[in-house]
Order: C-alpha cells, then structure tokens, then sequence
C-alpha cells in the first residue's frame, strides 16, 4: 500500500471506549514505518447546553473532561499493540473541521484516519474532512475486521489530466489494500448516455434500435478503457473483477458494495464542480450517508481546500 509516513487519527469518547479501529491503524502505521498522532474530536454542544444550566461551572466541567480524556488518551496508548510504533498523543481537543484540516497542512500529515461513529453513513465530521481535506481521508466502519474486498471506482469515459491521476491513486490504494489484506479488489466503472431522454424525444427522434446500438458501443468502449487501465498500472485480475455498469454513479457504487460484499470503497471525492467523474455535492452526500461499509477517499493532484491555515 502507499507509504503513508505520518497519519493522524481522530477518536471520540465512543470510539476510544471500543478500540474496534485501533488495530488496523496500528497494523497499518508499522508496515509503513509511519508516525502515529492520535487526538480527540468530539462534534458535542455538551459544554455550552450544561453551561445554560449549571451557572458558573462551565470552566470547572471543561477541566475535568479535558482531564479525563488526557488520561483515556494516555491509557489507550498504553496497549501493546503500539509497541515499536512511534505514536504520540495529542491532547488538544476540537469539535471544528477547521481546526483538523489546519493540523493537516501545518503538521504535514498524509492520511487522516476516523471511526465512524453512524451505524449507517458517516457523521459531520467524517463529511466535513472528506470535501474539504487535501489528504486522504480513511472513515473506518466499526466492526470492521477484515479489509478482504475493496471496491475501486474509477470514471475512464474523458482524457482529463485530473481525472487520470485520481484513477491511477485509486487503482494503487485499492490493489495493495487487496494484497496487503489477502483479499480481492474489484474495479468499477459507471457509465451514462448522455442525453438519452432528449435522442429518444420528438426532436430527434432517434429509435429504440439506434439507442441500443449507442450503448452497446459506449459499453464496449467504457470497458476496453478501464481494462486498458488496469493493464497500464499493472494490474492483472479476473474478468469478474471487473464491472462496468450503466447508471448513476452513487447509485451504482452503492448496489455494488451490496452484491460483491465490499468492505472497503476507495474512491474520488472532492467539494468542489469542474473536475469530471469525481463524486461532487449531492451525490457524495447521498452515497456517504447510506454507505455501510468503511470507505477511504482521496482528492485530485492539485485540489486546494477552502481551509487556510490564517
């Protein structure tokens, strides 16, 4: 997998209580040699709804949580799983996605990694990093135990310099996933015919005949293209691994993952329009809050977040 070298992992009181993530991180930080920060972020109004309540503890109760959550930190720490791990805690505590993407670009990490705290989807947080991070962003699903079958979804229907270099990141993350696991990737790719309302209206016209000869053509070409692909980054597979299906893309990824019982999606996302075959908006939006599996996505060469670090 990608020699990520320095990874900062989010936990909140939830997740520090279960640990379910903790192993793969770990697993994960030695087989890159990689350095470890672990933090706390709790997306909360706990202080300012008990502040209105209790008058004049607001400060006394923020020490004791801060306290309490300096000696979880330093207990989970503790584990033998970080032994021979160069990980450290940090104590400072933050609900704002601003604060983590700051951390990000000031301290050089290159992975962010999040237990997901939704039995279904991912929370704000997890939302918030993944259209706005510049790195790449891993929300492991709790429960997860094996990392055995990854989903790569790739867009190889434009010659979009951007669009090629995400592919080529995906591809690589998701097939040394698989290896590293002892699992299988599988690769998709989603396609459309574009204005087929409109061709097969009035105006055009165009028969039914006309129509499955388009997509027949477009299909075959789609799946020539991601085949080239793979072969291009040396990926060897099955012609089972391999899927090129008509549809919208969120909606396709999402039968995907059900049919083929992925564990992982790897994938292109960013918050922004004008970088084609990228996940964007609304449809990012209605994938991540559905998706029941762990899901690791990453930007384009050259994304610039919103977040400045003034």
């Amino acid at each position: 997998m990608k020699r990520f070298k320095n990874i900062l992992y989010i936990l909140d009181e939830v997740s520090l209580t279960r640990q379910g993530s903790a192993g793969k991180v770990a697993e994960l930080a030695r087989l890159n040699e990689a350095q470890v920060t672990v933090m706390i972020a709790e997306e909360s109004n706990f202080f300012d709804d008990l502040g209105r309540r209790i008058t004049g503890r607001y400060e006394e109760l923020r020490q004791a949580v801060e306290t309490h959550h300096r000696e979880r930190l330093d207990q989970f720490l503790q584990h033998e799983r970080w032994q021979d791990i160069a990980v450290r805690p940090d104590y400072s505590e933050t609900d704002n996605f601003i604060t983590i993407i700051r951390k990000v670009m000031g301290e050089g990490y290159d992975l962010v990694i999040k237990e997901a705290s939704l039995k279904q989807g991912i929370d704000q947080l997890s939302m918030r990093l993944v259209r706005k991070c510049p790195c790449p962003v891993w929300v492991i699903k709790y429960g997860s135990s094996d990392f055995k079958r990854i989903l790569a979804a790739v867009d190889v229907g434009g010659d979009h310099e951007e669009t090629a270099a995400l592919n080529k990141k995906v591809l690589e993350l998701a097939h040394s996933l698989a290896q590293r696991e002892g699992g299988e990737a599988h690769y998709l790719h989603s396609w459309r015919l574009e204005y087929e309302v409109m061709l097969r209206g009035p105006r055009f016209k165009v028969s039914p005949e006309e129509i499955m000869a388009l997509k027949k053509d477009l299909f075959s070409e789609r799946h020539t293209a991601l085949t080239n692909l793979l072969e291009a980054n040396h990926i060897h597979c099955q012609e089972r691994q391999v899927h090129v299906r008509e549809g919208i893309s969120s909606e396709i990824i999402q039968q995907a993952i059900g049919e083929l019982d992925i564990d992982v999606v790897v994938m292109g996302s960013v918050g922004r329009s004008g970088i084609p075959g990228l996940l964007i908006g609304n449809r990012a939006e209605k994938l991540l809050t559905a998706i029941n599996c762990t899901v690791l996505t990453v930007k384009p060469d050259g994304f610039k977040t919103p977040v400045t670090l003034d």
